[in-house]
């Protein structure tokens, strides 16, 4: 009786196993097509750190990628509300968890980082996480190394197992060849998106410059050839350079300064550099902000530019005799910066697509000239400080844009 009662529970046991392990395989099917459902890195990025936190059931998870040019390791994306802090920190290679699975290009498993020297506890001081434990796994593409995934926190109390090794070790060389997918498909979208936009303003070029060669033209008419030919040089110059900035945001190359920031002081200098520009057109300036705005820490130089393209924006889409007004607001735990216009608004169907590079209200091609990328470096540049931008709009009334910075802590 008892060998037949082994028999039986042998078999149950195998049973089991199989079903374990074919939901597991299920389950891996499952994050490969997750994973492959999008070619946007930063959906992407997003869509890894939740699979990796469910598959290995942790209370958060980090990606760091390693720069291609620099080959600094840098977060690129992490779950929690610290995520906006930690796309600011890079990780040293030498001593840290990361960098030893970079070195090694094997899984690091770490269940009290308070007895691993190796452990960055640099990243805790930021963004005020408590870090427990660390399962660390390498993202490898053609055996080369491109960054790393971790998981954080064990939420069970046996701690990290071989099988959160291995299914996380699976899950990432799935990441890996769908992010370097997503890199080379944004480069490739973008270049096509960028030569479309830069035939414009080069065809009025050679276009006008031909024009110059013929006969008989009036002086003033070779006049206003070549400031056309001037202005949209120019222009073609702005695109190139918008282009450019916008790309080393996007591929993580640009690092912001970490500064006192007077966001009072930023908005001032930023009203004195638009008012030629806004008294051109007999439009009125102001700003609305308390005496005592607290400091934030971030790049002074990155929000003038995000407040010079807002407000740029707000003069160029007004009417003459119009209004732009900056407000300052402070909250409990962030600041709240604001451009409002009096300009015709935003159609309702257009404000969805606002953020996106290169794109252009219906109606405007004509007398605005721009790059369309403006708005989305703004964009890019408050999420690197851990902010948001927003926008509102009413046809016929205006238009206002706004984003938030998180206060400096002990102000």
């Amino acid at each position: 009786m008892n060998k037949e009662t082994n028999k039986v529970e042998t078999l149950q046991a195998l049973v089991k196993r199989q079903k374990e392990e074919i939901a597991r395989l299920q389950r891996m099917l499952e994050v490969s097509r997750e994973i492959n459902s999008t070619l946007d890195l930063r959906e992407l990025l997003t869509d890894i750190q939740h699979i990796a936190t469910a598959l290995t059931v942790t209370e958060a998870s980090s990606i760091m990628l390693l720069d291609k040019k620099t080959g600094e390791l840098y977060f690129e994306a992490a779950t929690g509300e610290a995520s906006g802090e930690l796309t600011r920190i890079a990780v040293p290679i030498d001593g840290s968890i990361a960098g030893e699975v970079i070195k090694t290009g094997k899984p690091v498993i770490v269940a009290d980082v308070r007895k691993d020297p190796r452990h960055y506890d640099q990243v805790d001081d930021i963004t005020k996480f408590s870090t427990k434990s660390i399962l660390a796994v390498p993202l490898i593409v053609k055996d080369k190394i491109i960054g790393v995934v971790e998981v954080v926190n064990k939420l069970e109390e046996s701690g990290f197992t071989q099988e959160d090794v291995d299914v996380l070790t699976t899950m990432a060389s799935q990441a890996a060849v769908a992010i370097e997918n997503a890199r080379l498909f944004q480069q490739s979208d973008l270049i096509s998106e960028v030569v479309h936009e830069l035939r414009t303003p080069v065809t009025s070029i050679v276009g006008y410059a031909q024009m110059l060669k013929l006969p008989d033209i009036p002086a003033q008419t070779k006049q206003q050839f070549a400031e056309i030919i001037r202005r949209e040089a120019t222009r073609l110059g702005n695109m190139v350079n918008d282009f450019l900035d916008w790309a080393r945001l996007e591929s993580g190359r640009t690092r912001l300064a970490k500064e006192p920031v007077d966001m009072r002081a930023v908005a001032e200098e930023t009203i004195l550099v638009m008012r030629p520009q806004a008294d051109h057109r007999d439009i009125t300036m102001s700003l609305q902000a308390p005496d005592d705005v607290p400091v934030i820490v971030g790049d002074s130089k990155r929000l003038k530019q995000v407040l010079l393209n807002l407000t740029s924006n707000a003069v160029k889409y007004n009417q003459d005799g119009g209004r732009v007004e900056v407000k300052i607001a402070v909250g409990p735990e962030a600041l709240s910066v604001s451009v409002s216009d009096t300009g015709p608004g935003i159609a309702p169907e257009d404000l969805p697509n606002i953020f996106q590079r290169f794109y252009r209200v219906a109606g405007t091609e004509d007398h605005v000239k721009g790059t369309g990328l403006g708005l989305c470096v703004a964009k890019r540049i408050v999420e690197m400080h851990g902010g948001e931008i927003t926008v509102e709009s009413e046809l016929g009334v205006g238009t206002t844009f706004t984003f938030t910075l998180p206060i400096a802590q002990g102000n």
